[in-house]
């Protein structure tokens, strides 16, 4: 995985945990309901007051995304499938091949379009990708091309 991720055991569901993100410490309830084959969040924080109760995980989709609260993590907690093949999240692949990650890359950097003529765009910007009018490549005038490599082959 290239990003941080949040471990929990799906076997032994509900599973509570305690976690540091933003430097506070969570408390982490994960639950599974066969009914629907869906996986549902509870955040409370390190005194047990619950911030956010059964938050489903969506695939590809923030959580917390729709909640403004300060006291929740600032981290991006989203999940996902790196390889991109998983489109939900279901108890045969949640902590397989879908995660909970931290997401602290730059937006639209695992975008496989994300290039100007070569160049790595981390964060999707394109507005400072190429040079200014006033920039140019500093000349090297000991090297002008190929000329300056004689190739002595010497006369047998």
């Amino acid at each position: 995985m290239y990003r941080n991720t949040i471990q929990f055991n799906k076997f032994q569901l509900p599973e509570k945990f305690n976690l540091t993100l933003s430097g506070n410490d969570y408390q982490i309830t994960v639950i599974y309901n066969e009914a629907n084959d869906r996986l549902y969040l509870t955040l409370a924080d390190e005194n047990g007051k619950v911030l956010v109760t059964n938050e489903k995980l969506v695939a590809g989709e923030r959580l917390f995304a729709d909640i403004g609260d300060a006291s929740l993590p600032s981290e991006d907690l989203v999940l996902m499938d790196e390889t991109g093949k998983e489109t939900s999240v279901n108890f045969a692949n949640v902590n397989e091949s879908m995660f909970i990650t931290i997401d602290d890359t730059f937006s639209n950097e695992t975008n496989p379009n994300n290039t100007d003529e070569g160049i790595y765009n981390p964060d999707g910007d394109d507005t400072n990708m190429g040079m200014d009018d006033d920039d140019t490549l500093p000349s090297n005038d000991d090297f002008d091309g190929l000329d300056d490599f004689v190739e002595d082959r010497g006369e047998v």
